[in-house]
């Protein structure tokens, strides 16, 4: 049997397209539903078989109809839509996100949303420097982390339920605090990011024309909207900024080591580096 009866997805980017179509290969819900923007969106969402059916409008019917509804928008959005759903519905249902930064979200939704609303936070550790419903695929969260934030407001039920459905997507789930979230995915995501990006923005004109893949490994994720990144960078600063400084002080080890021409230093840091990166199996 299916898990849910209906789910509705706002937002049909990379990561909403590709989570309705693993609903969808799953046979997890019934029904899925998603809307977009465009109409344009929706249709396409439609043909690459994400959705049964949508609208560039939140619909109450369908809403109504829902026993899951996930927020995939830009963290910006999250709480804006989240409202809009709860003005519209009268039911009881679950409520979960994939927003990249959990505790400013998390804790404005529990403080806001009616009761009858349960809201679970998540993020899925999938995704890729394209967007848009046209990148989605239903094999991204196949093996990746999907962290489930519960607080001690949150229904067990809730999270069991949205647990089980990135689960049944491909995801290992991993509950972790808000915070805790927001502080450990600054280190692996959020800081990474913006390494990618000062990487990028490194060399004259005249050395790019003699890149190879080494950079383009490196520098992959800079071509990500930018829009988004501008709004998880200002969402989740204090944790980004203390990650920042443990990036530079790093380089500045480095930067030391390589001006006093110091082998030892370099090859112990270097060894331990790539050590590190090979028990990373990803």
């Amino acid at each position: 049997m299916p898990q849910f009866r209906q789910v509705s997805i706002i937002g049909l980017g990379l990561i909403g397209g590709s989570l309705g179509m693993a609903l969808r290969r799953g046979k997890v819900a019934r029904r899925v539903i998603g809307f977009a923007r465009h109409e344009a969106t929706v249709q396409r969402a439609k043909r690459r078989g994400a959705i049964h059916d949508g609208d560039t409008e939140l619909c109450p019917d369908w809403l109504g109809e829902s026993d899951l509804v996930v927020l995939a928008v830009p963290p910006d959005d999250a709480v804006r839509m989240a409202r809009q759903v709860a003005r519209l519905t009268t039911h009881s249902f679950v409520m979960t996100d994939a927003t990249s930064v959990k505790e400013p979200i998390v804790r404005s939704l529990e403080t806001l949303l009616p009761s009858r609303i349960r809201f679970v936070g998540s993020h899925p550790m999938a995704g890729s420097e394209r967007s848009g419903i046209e990148a989605a695929d239903p094999a991204l969260f196949r093996g990746a982390p999907c962290i489930v934030t519960p607080t001690g407001r949150t229904d067990p039920k809730a999270v069991k339920q949205v647990s089980r459905m990135w689960k049944s997507a491909g995801s290992r789930v991993i509950e972790m605090d808000p915070k805790r979230h927001d502080a450990l995915v600054a280190q692996i995501s959020h800081a990474p990011h913006l390494a990618a990006v000062a990487l990028t923005l490194l060399p004259e004109e005249a050395a790019l024309e003699v890149a190879g893949g080494g950079f383009s490994d490196t520098t992959r994720i800079a071509a990500s909207d930018p829009a988004m990144w501008e709004q998880i960078c200002r969402m989740n600063r204090k944790e980004i900024n203390g990650a920042l400084e443990r990036l530079m002080a790093g380089l500045g080890r480095l930067k030391t080591a390589v001006a006093a021409g110091s082998a030892g230093t370099l090859r112990a840091t270097l060894r331990g580096a790539q050590a590190r990166r090979l028990r990373f199996k990803k």
